[in-house]
């Protein structure tokens, strides 16, 4: 599973945590935690072929910067970034950005992945707490490589955030 998100052009390192992870205080219909990103279950992992979906909030030492390059021509400085994943079974698999889709309404950019391929997507909010419209970003990949322990094991330490 995958533990550990990194896209250095933009400084972010997270942990990342099963969406079925509940934190106390965290409130309804599994409202993501502050400071980890979580994975869609309903999606593949690393290494298998469909769309692996990584979320979390736009919020400082989260995908903020994300959502702040978007803003930027779309996006387009986004194009061709590194986007490192690290799963439990100490691998790290590389992805290279290709897409910037904003306002994306569904998850068609994750479900139209061609057979045997395989998609990475990164998603933020555009806006406040129940905002529907949402950045998507898709990545291809480029690399998979064996990974350091450590590195792919980080302490997530999620945190409420509910209507924050």
């Amino acid at each position: 599973m995958v533990t550990r998100v990194v896209v250095p052009s933009e400084g972010i390192d997270l942990p990342v945590i099963s969406r079925a992870q509940r934190v106390p205080r965290q409130g309804p219909d599994r409202f993501p935690p502050c400071d980890v990103a979580l994975f869609h279950d309903a999606f593949a992992q690393p290494g298998e072929d469909g769309a692996t979906y990584i979320y979390a909030h736009a919020q400082a030492g989260m995908f903020l910067p994300l959502l702040e390059a978007s803003l930027r021509r779309d996006g387009a400085s986004l194009i061709g970034a590194l986007v490192e994943v690290y799963t439990d079974d100490d691998r790290l698999y590389l992805y290279e950005i290709i897409q910037v889709k904003r306002h994306a309404l569904d998850f068609s950019l994750a479900l139209d992945v061609p057979p045997g391929e395989r998609r990475l997507v990164l998603q933020t909010s555009e806006g406040p707490v129940g905002t529907v419209p949402k950045l998507q970003i898709a990545a291809e990949p480029i690399s998979e490589l064996p990974a350091d322990p450590a590195e792919a094991h980080p302490e997530p330490r999620p945190r409420a955030c509910y209507g924050g």
